[in-house]
C-alpha cells in the first residue's frame, strides 16, 4: 500500500514536495518502465496509477525521459495502484534499484516528481512520517494475507469485497462511516487486484449497488455498508 502523504504535518517532506517537478499525464501514458534505475518518487495529487507487471518480455524495455506515451495495457495485468496523495516508486530509496514494475496513468492524472535521496532523509529524520511508512507496509500484509486466504472456490466475493475495505480505509479520512474511492476504477482493474475474473467483479458490484452497500459516485464508489463487505 502506498504511503498517504499529509504534508502539513511534517515539515521535512514538505519541503522535498516544494521543490518537486509537475508532470501532467494522459490516460494510459508511462510514467517509468520496468528495470529502468529508480531515482525518483512520485506523488499522485489527482486520478491514479496503474503498476503493472511487465509482459513476456520480461523487464520491459527501458526508455528514456518521463510521461512517454504507452498505452498497451495487454503487457500484463495490474497488481497495485496509487491514488491521491500517495507516494510510488520506493524502489528510489535503495539507491537506484531496478524498478520491478510498469506505471501507467489510469485516468487524467498529475505526480510530483520527488528526487529518492531527499525523500529518504526526510523520513528518516521524522517519526511520524516513518511511522506513517511502517503502518501502510503493515496494511499491504493484511490485504496480502485477507487475499490469499480466499483462494478457494468461491473466493472472489470474500476477495474482492476486502479489496474494495482495503481501497476506502486508504483513500478516505481515518474513521470515515462511509468510506469512498474516488478514483476511476473499471472492472478488469477490479479483477486484476482481486484475482477474480472481471464478468464476477460486474455480478458481485451490481448486486452490492441493489443491495444498498456500494453506491457508485462519480467514477468511483462509497461503501454505505462497510460490515457488510467485511462479513462476505
Amino acid at each position: 500500500m502506498p504511503l498517504k502523504v499529509i504534508p502539513r504535518r511534517d515539515r521535512k517532506l514538505n519541503r522535498v514536495i516544494k521543490k518537486a517537478t509537475s508532470l501532467e499525464l494522459r490516460r494510459g501514458q508511462t510514467l517509468f518502465r520496468a528495470g529502468e534505475p529508480a531515482t525518483e518518487l512520485f506523488l499522485v495529487r489527482f486520478g491514479h496509477i496503474r503498476l503493472v507487471s511487465p509482459g513476456p518480455g520480461g523487464k520491459g524495455t527501458p526508455r528514456s525521459g518521463r510521461a512517454s506515451e504507452g498505452s498497451d495495457h495487454r503487457k500484463g495485468k495490474v497488481v497495485a495502484i496509487a491514488g491521491p496523495g500517495e507516494l510510488l516508486g520506493e524502489e528510489a530509496l535503495l539507491s537506484e534499484t531496478p524498478r520491478r514494475w510498469e506505471a501507467l496513468a489510469g485516468e487524467e492524472t498529475q505526480v510530483l516528481s520527488l528526487r529518492g535521496r531527499g525523500t529518504q532523509q526526510a523520513l528518516q529524520t521524522s517519526p511520524k512520517t516513518f511511522q506513517a511508512f511502517l503502518e501502510s507496509k503493515e496494511a499491504e500484509l493484511a490485504l496480502a494475507r485477507a487475499l490469499s486466504a480466499s483462494r478457494r472456490p468461491g473466493g472472489a466475493k470474500a476477495r474482492l469485497g476486502a479489496l474494495l475495505l482495503h481501497l476506502g480505509t486508504r483513500m478516505s479520512e481515518k474513521d470515515q462511516k462511509a468510506p469512498s474511492i474516488p478514483i476511476s476504477l473499471t472492472h478488469q482493474l477490479l479483477a486484476d487486484l482481486s484475482d477474480a475474473h472481471r464478468s464476477t467483479v460486474t455480478t458481485l458490484l451490481n448486486e452490492w449497488i441493489y443491495e444498498g452497500i456500494l453506491k457508485a459516485e462519480g467514477n468511483g464508489f462509497r461503501i454505505l455498508k462497510p460490515k457488510a463487505l467485511e462479513m462476505e
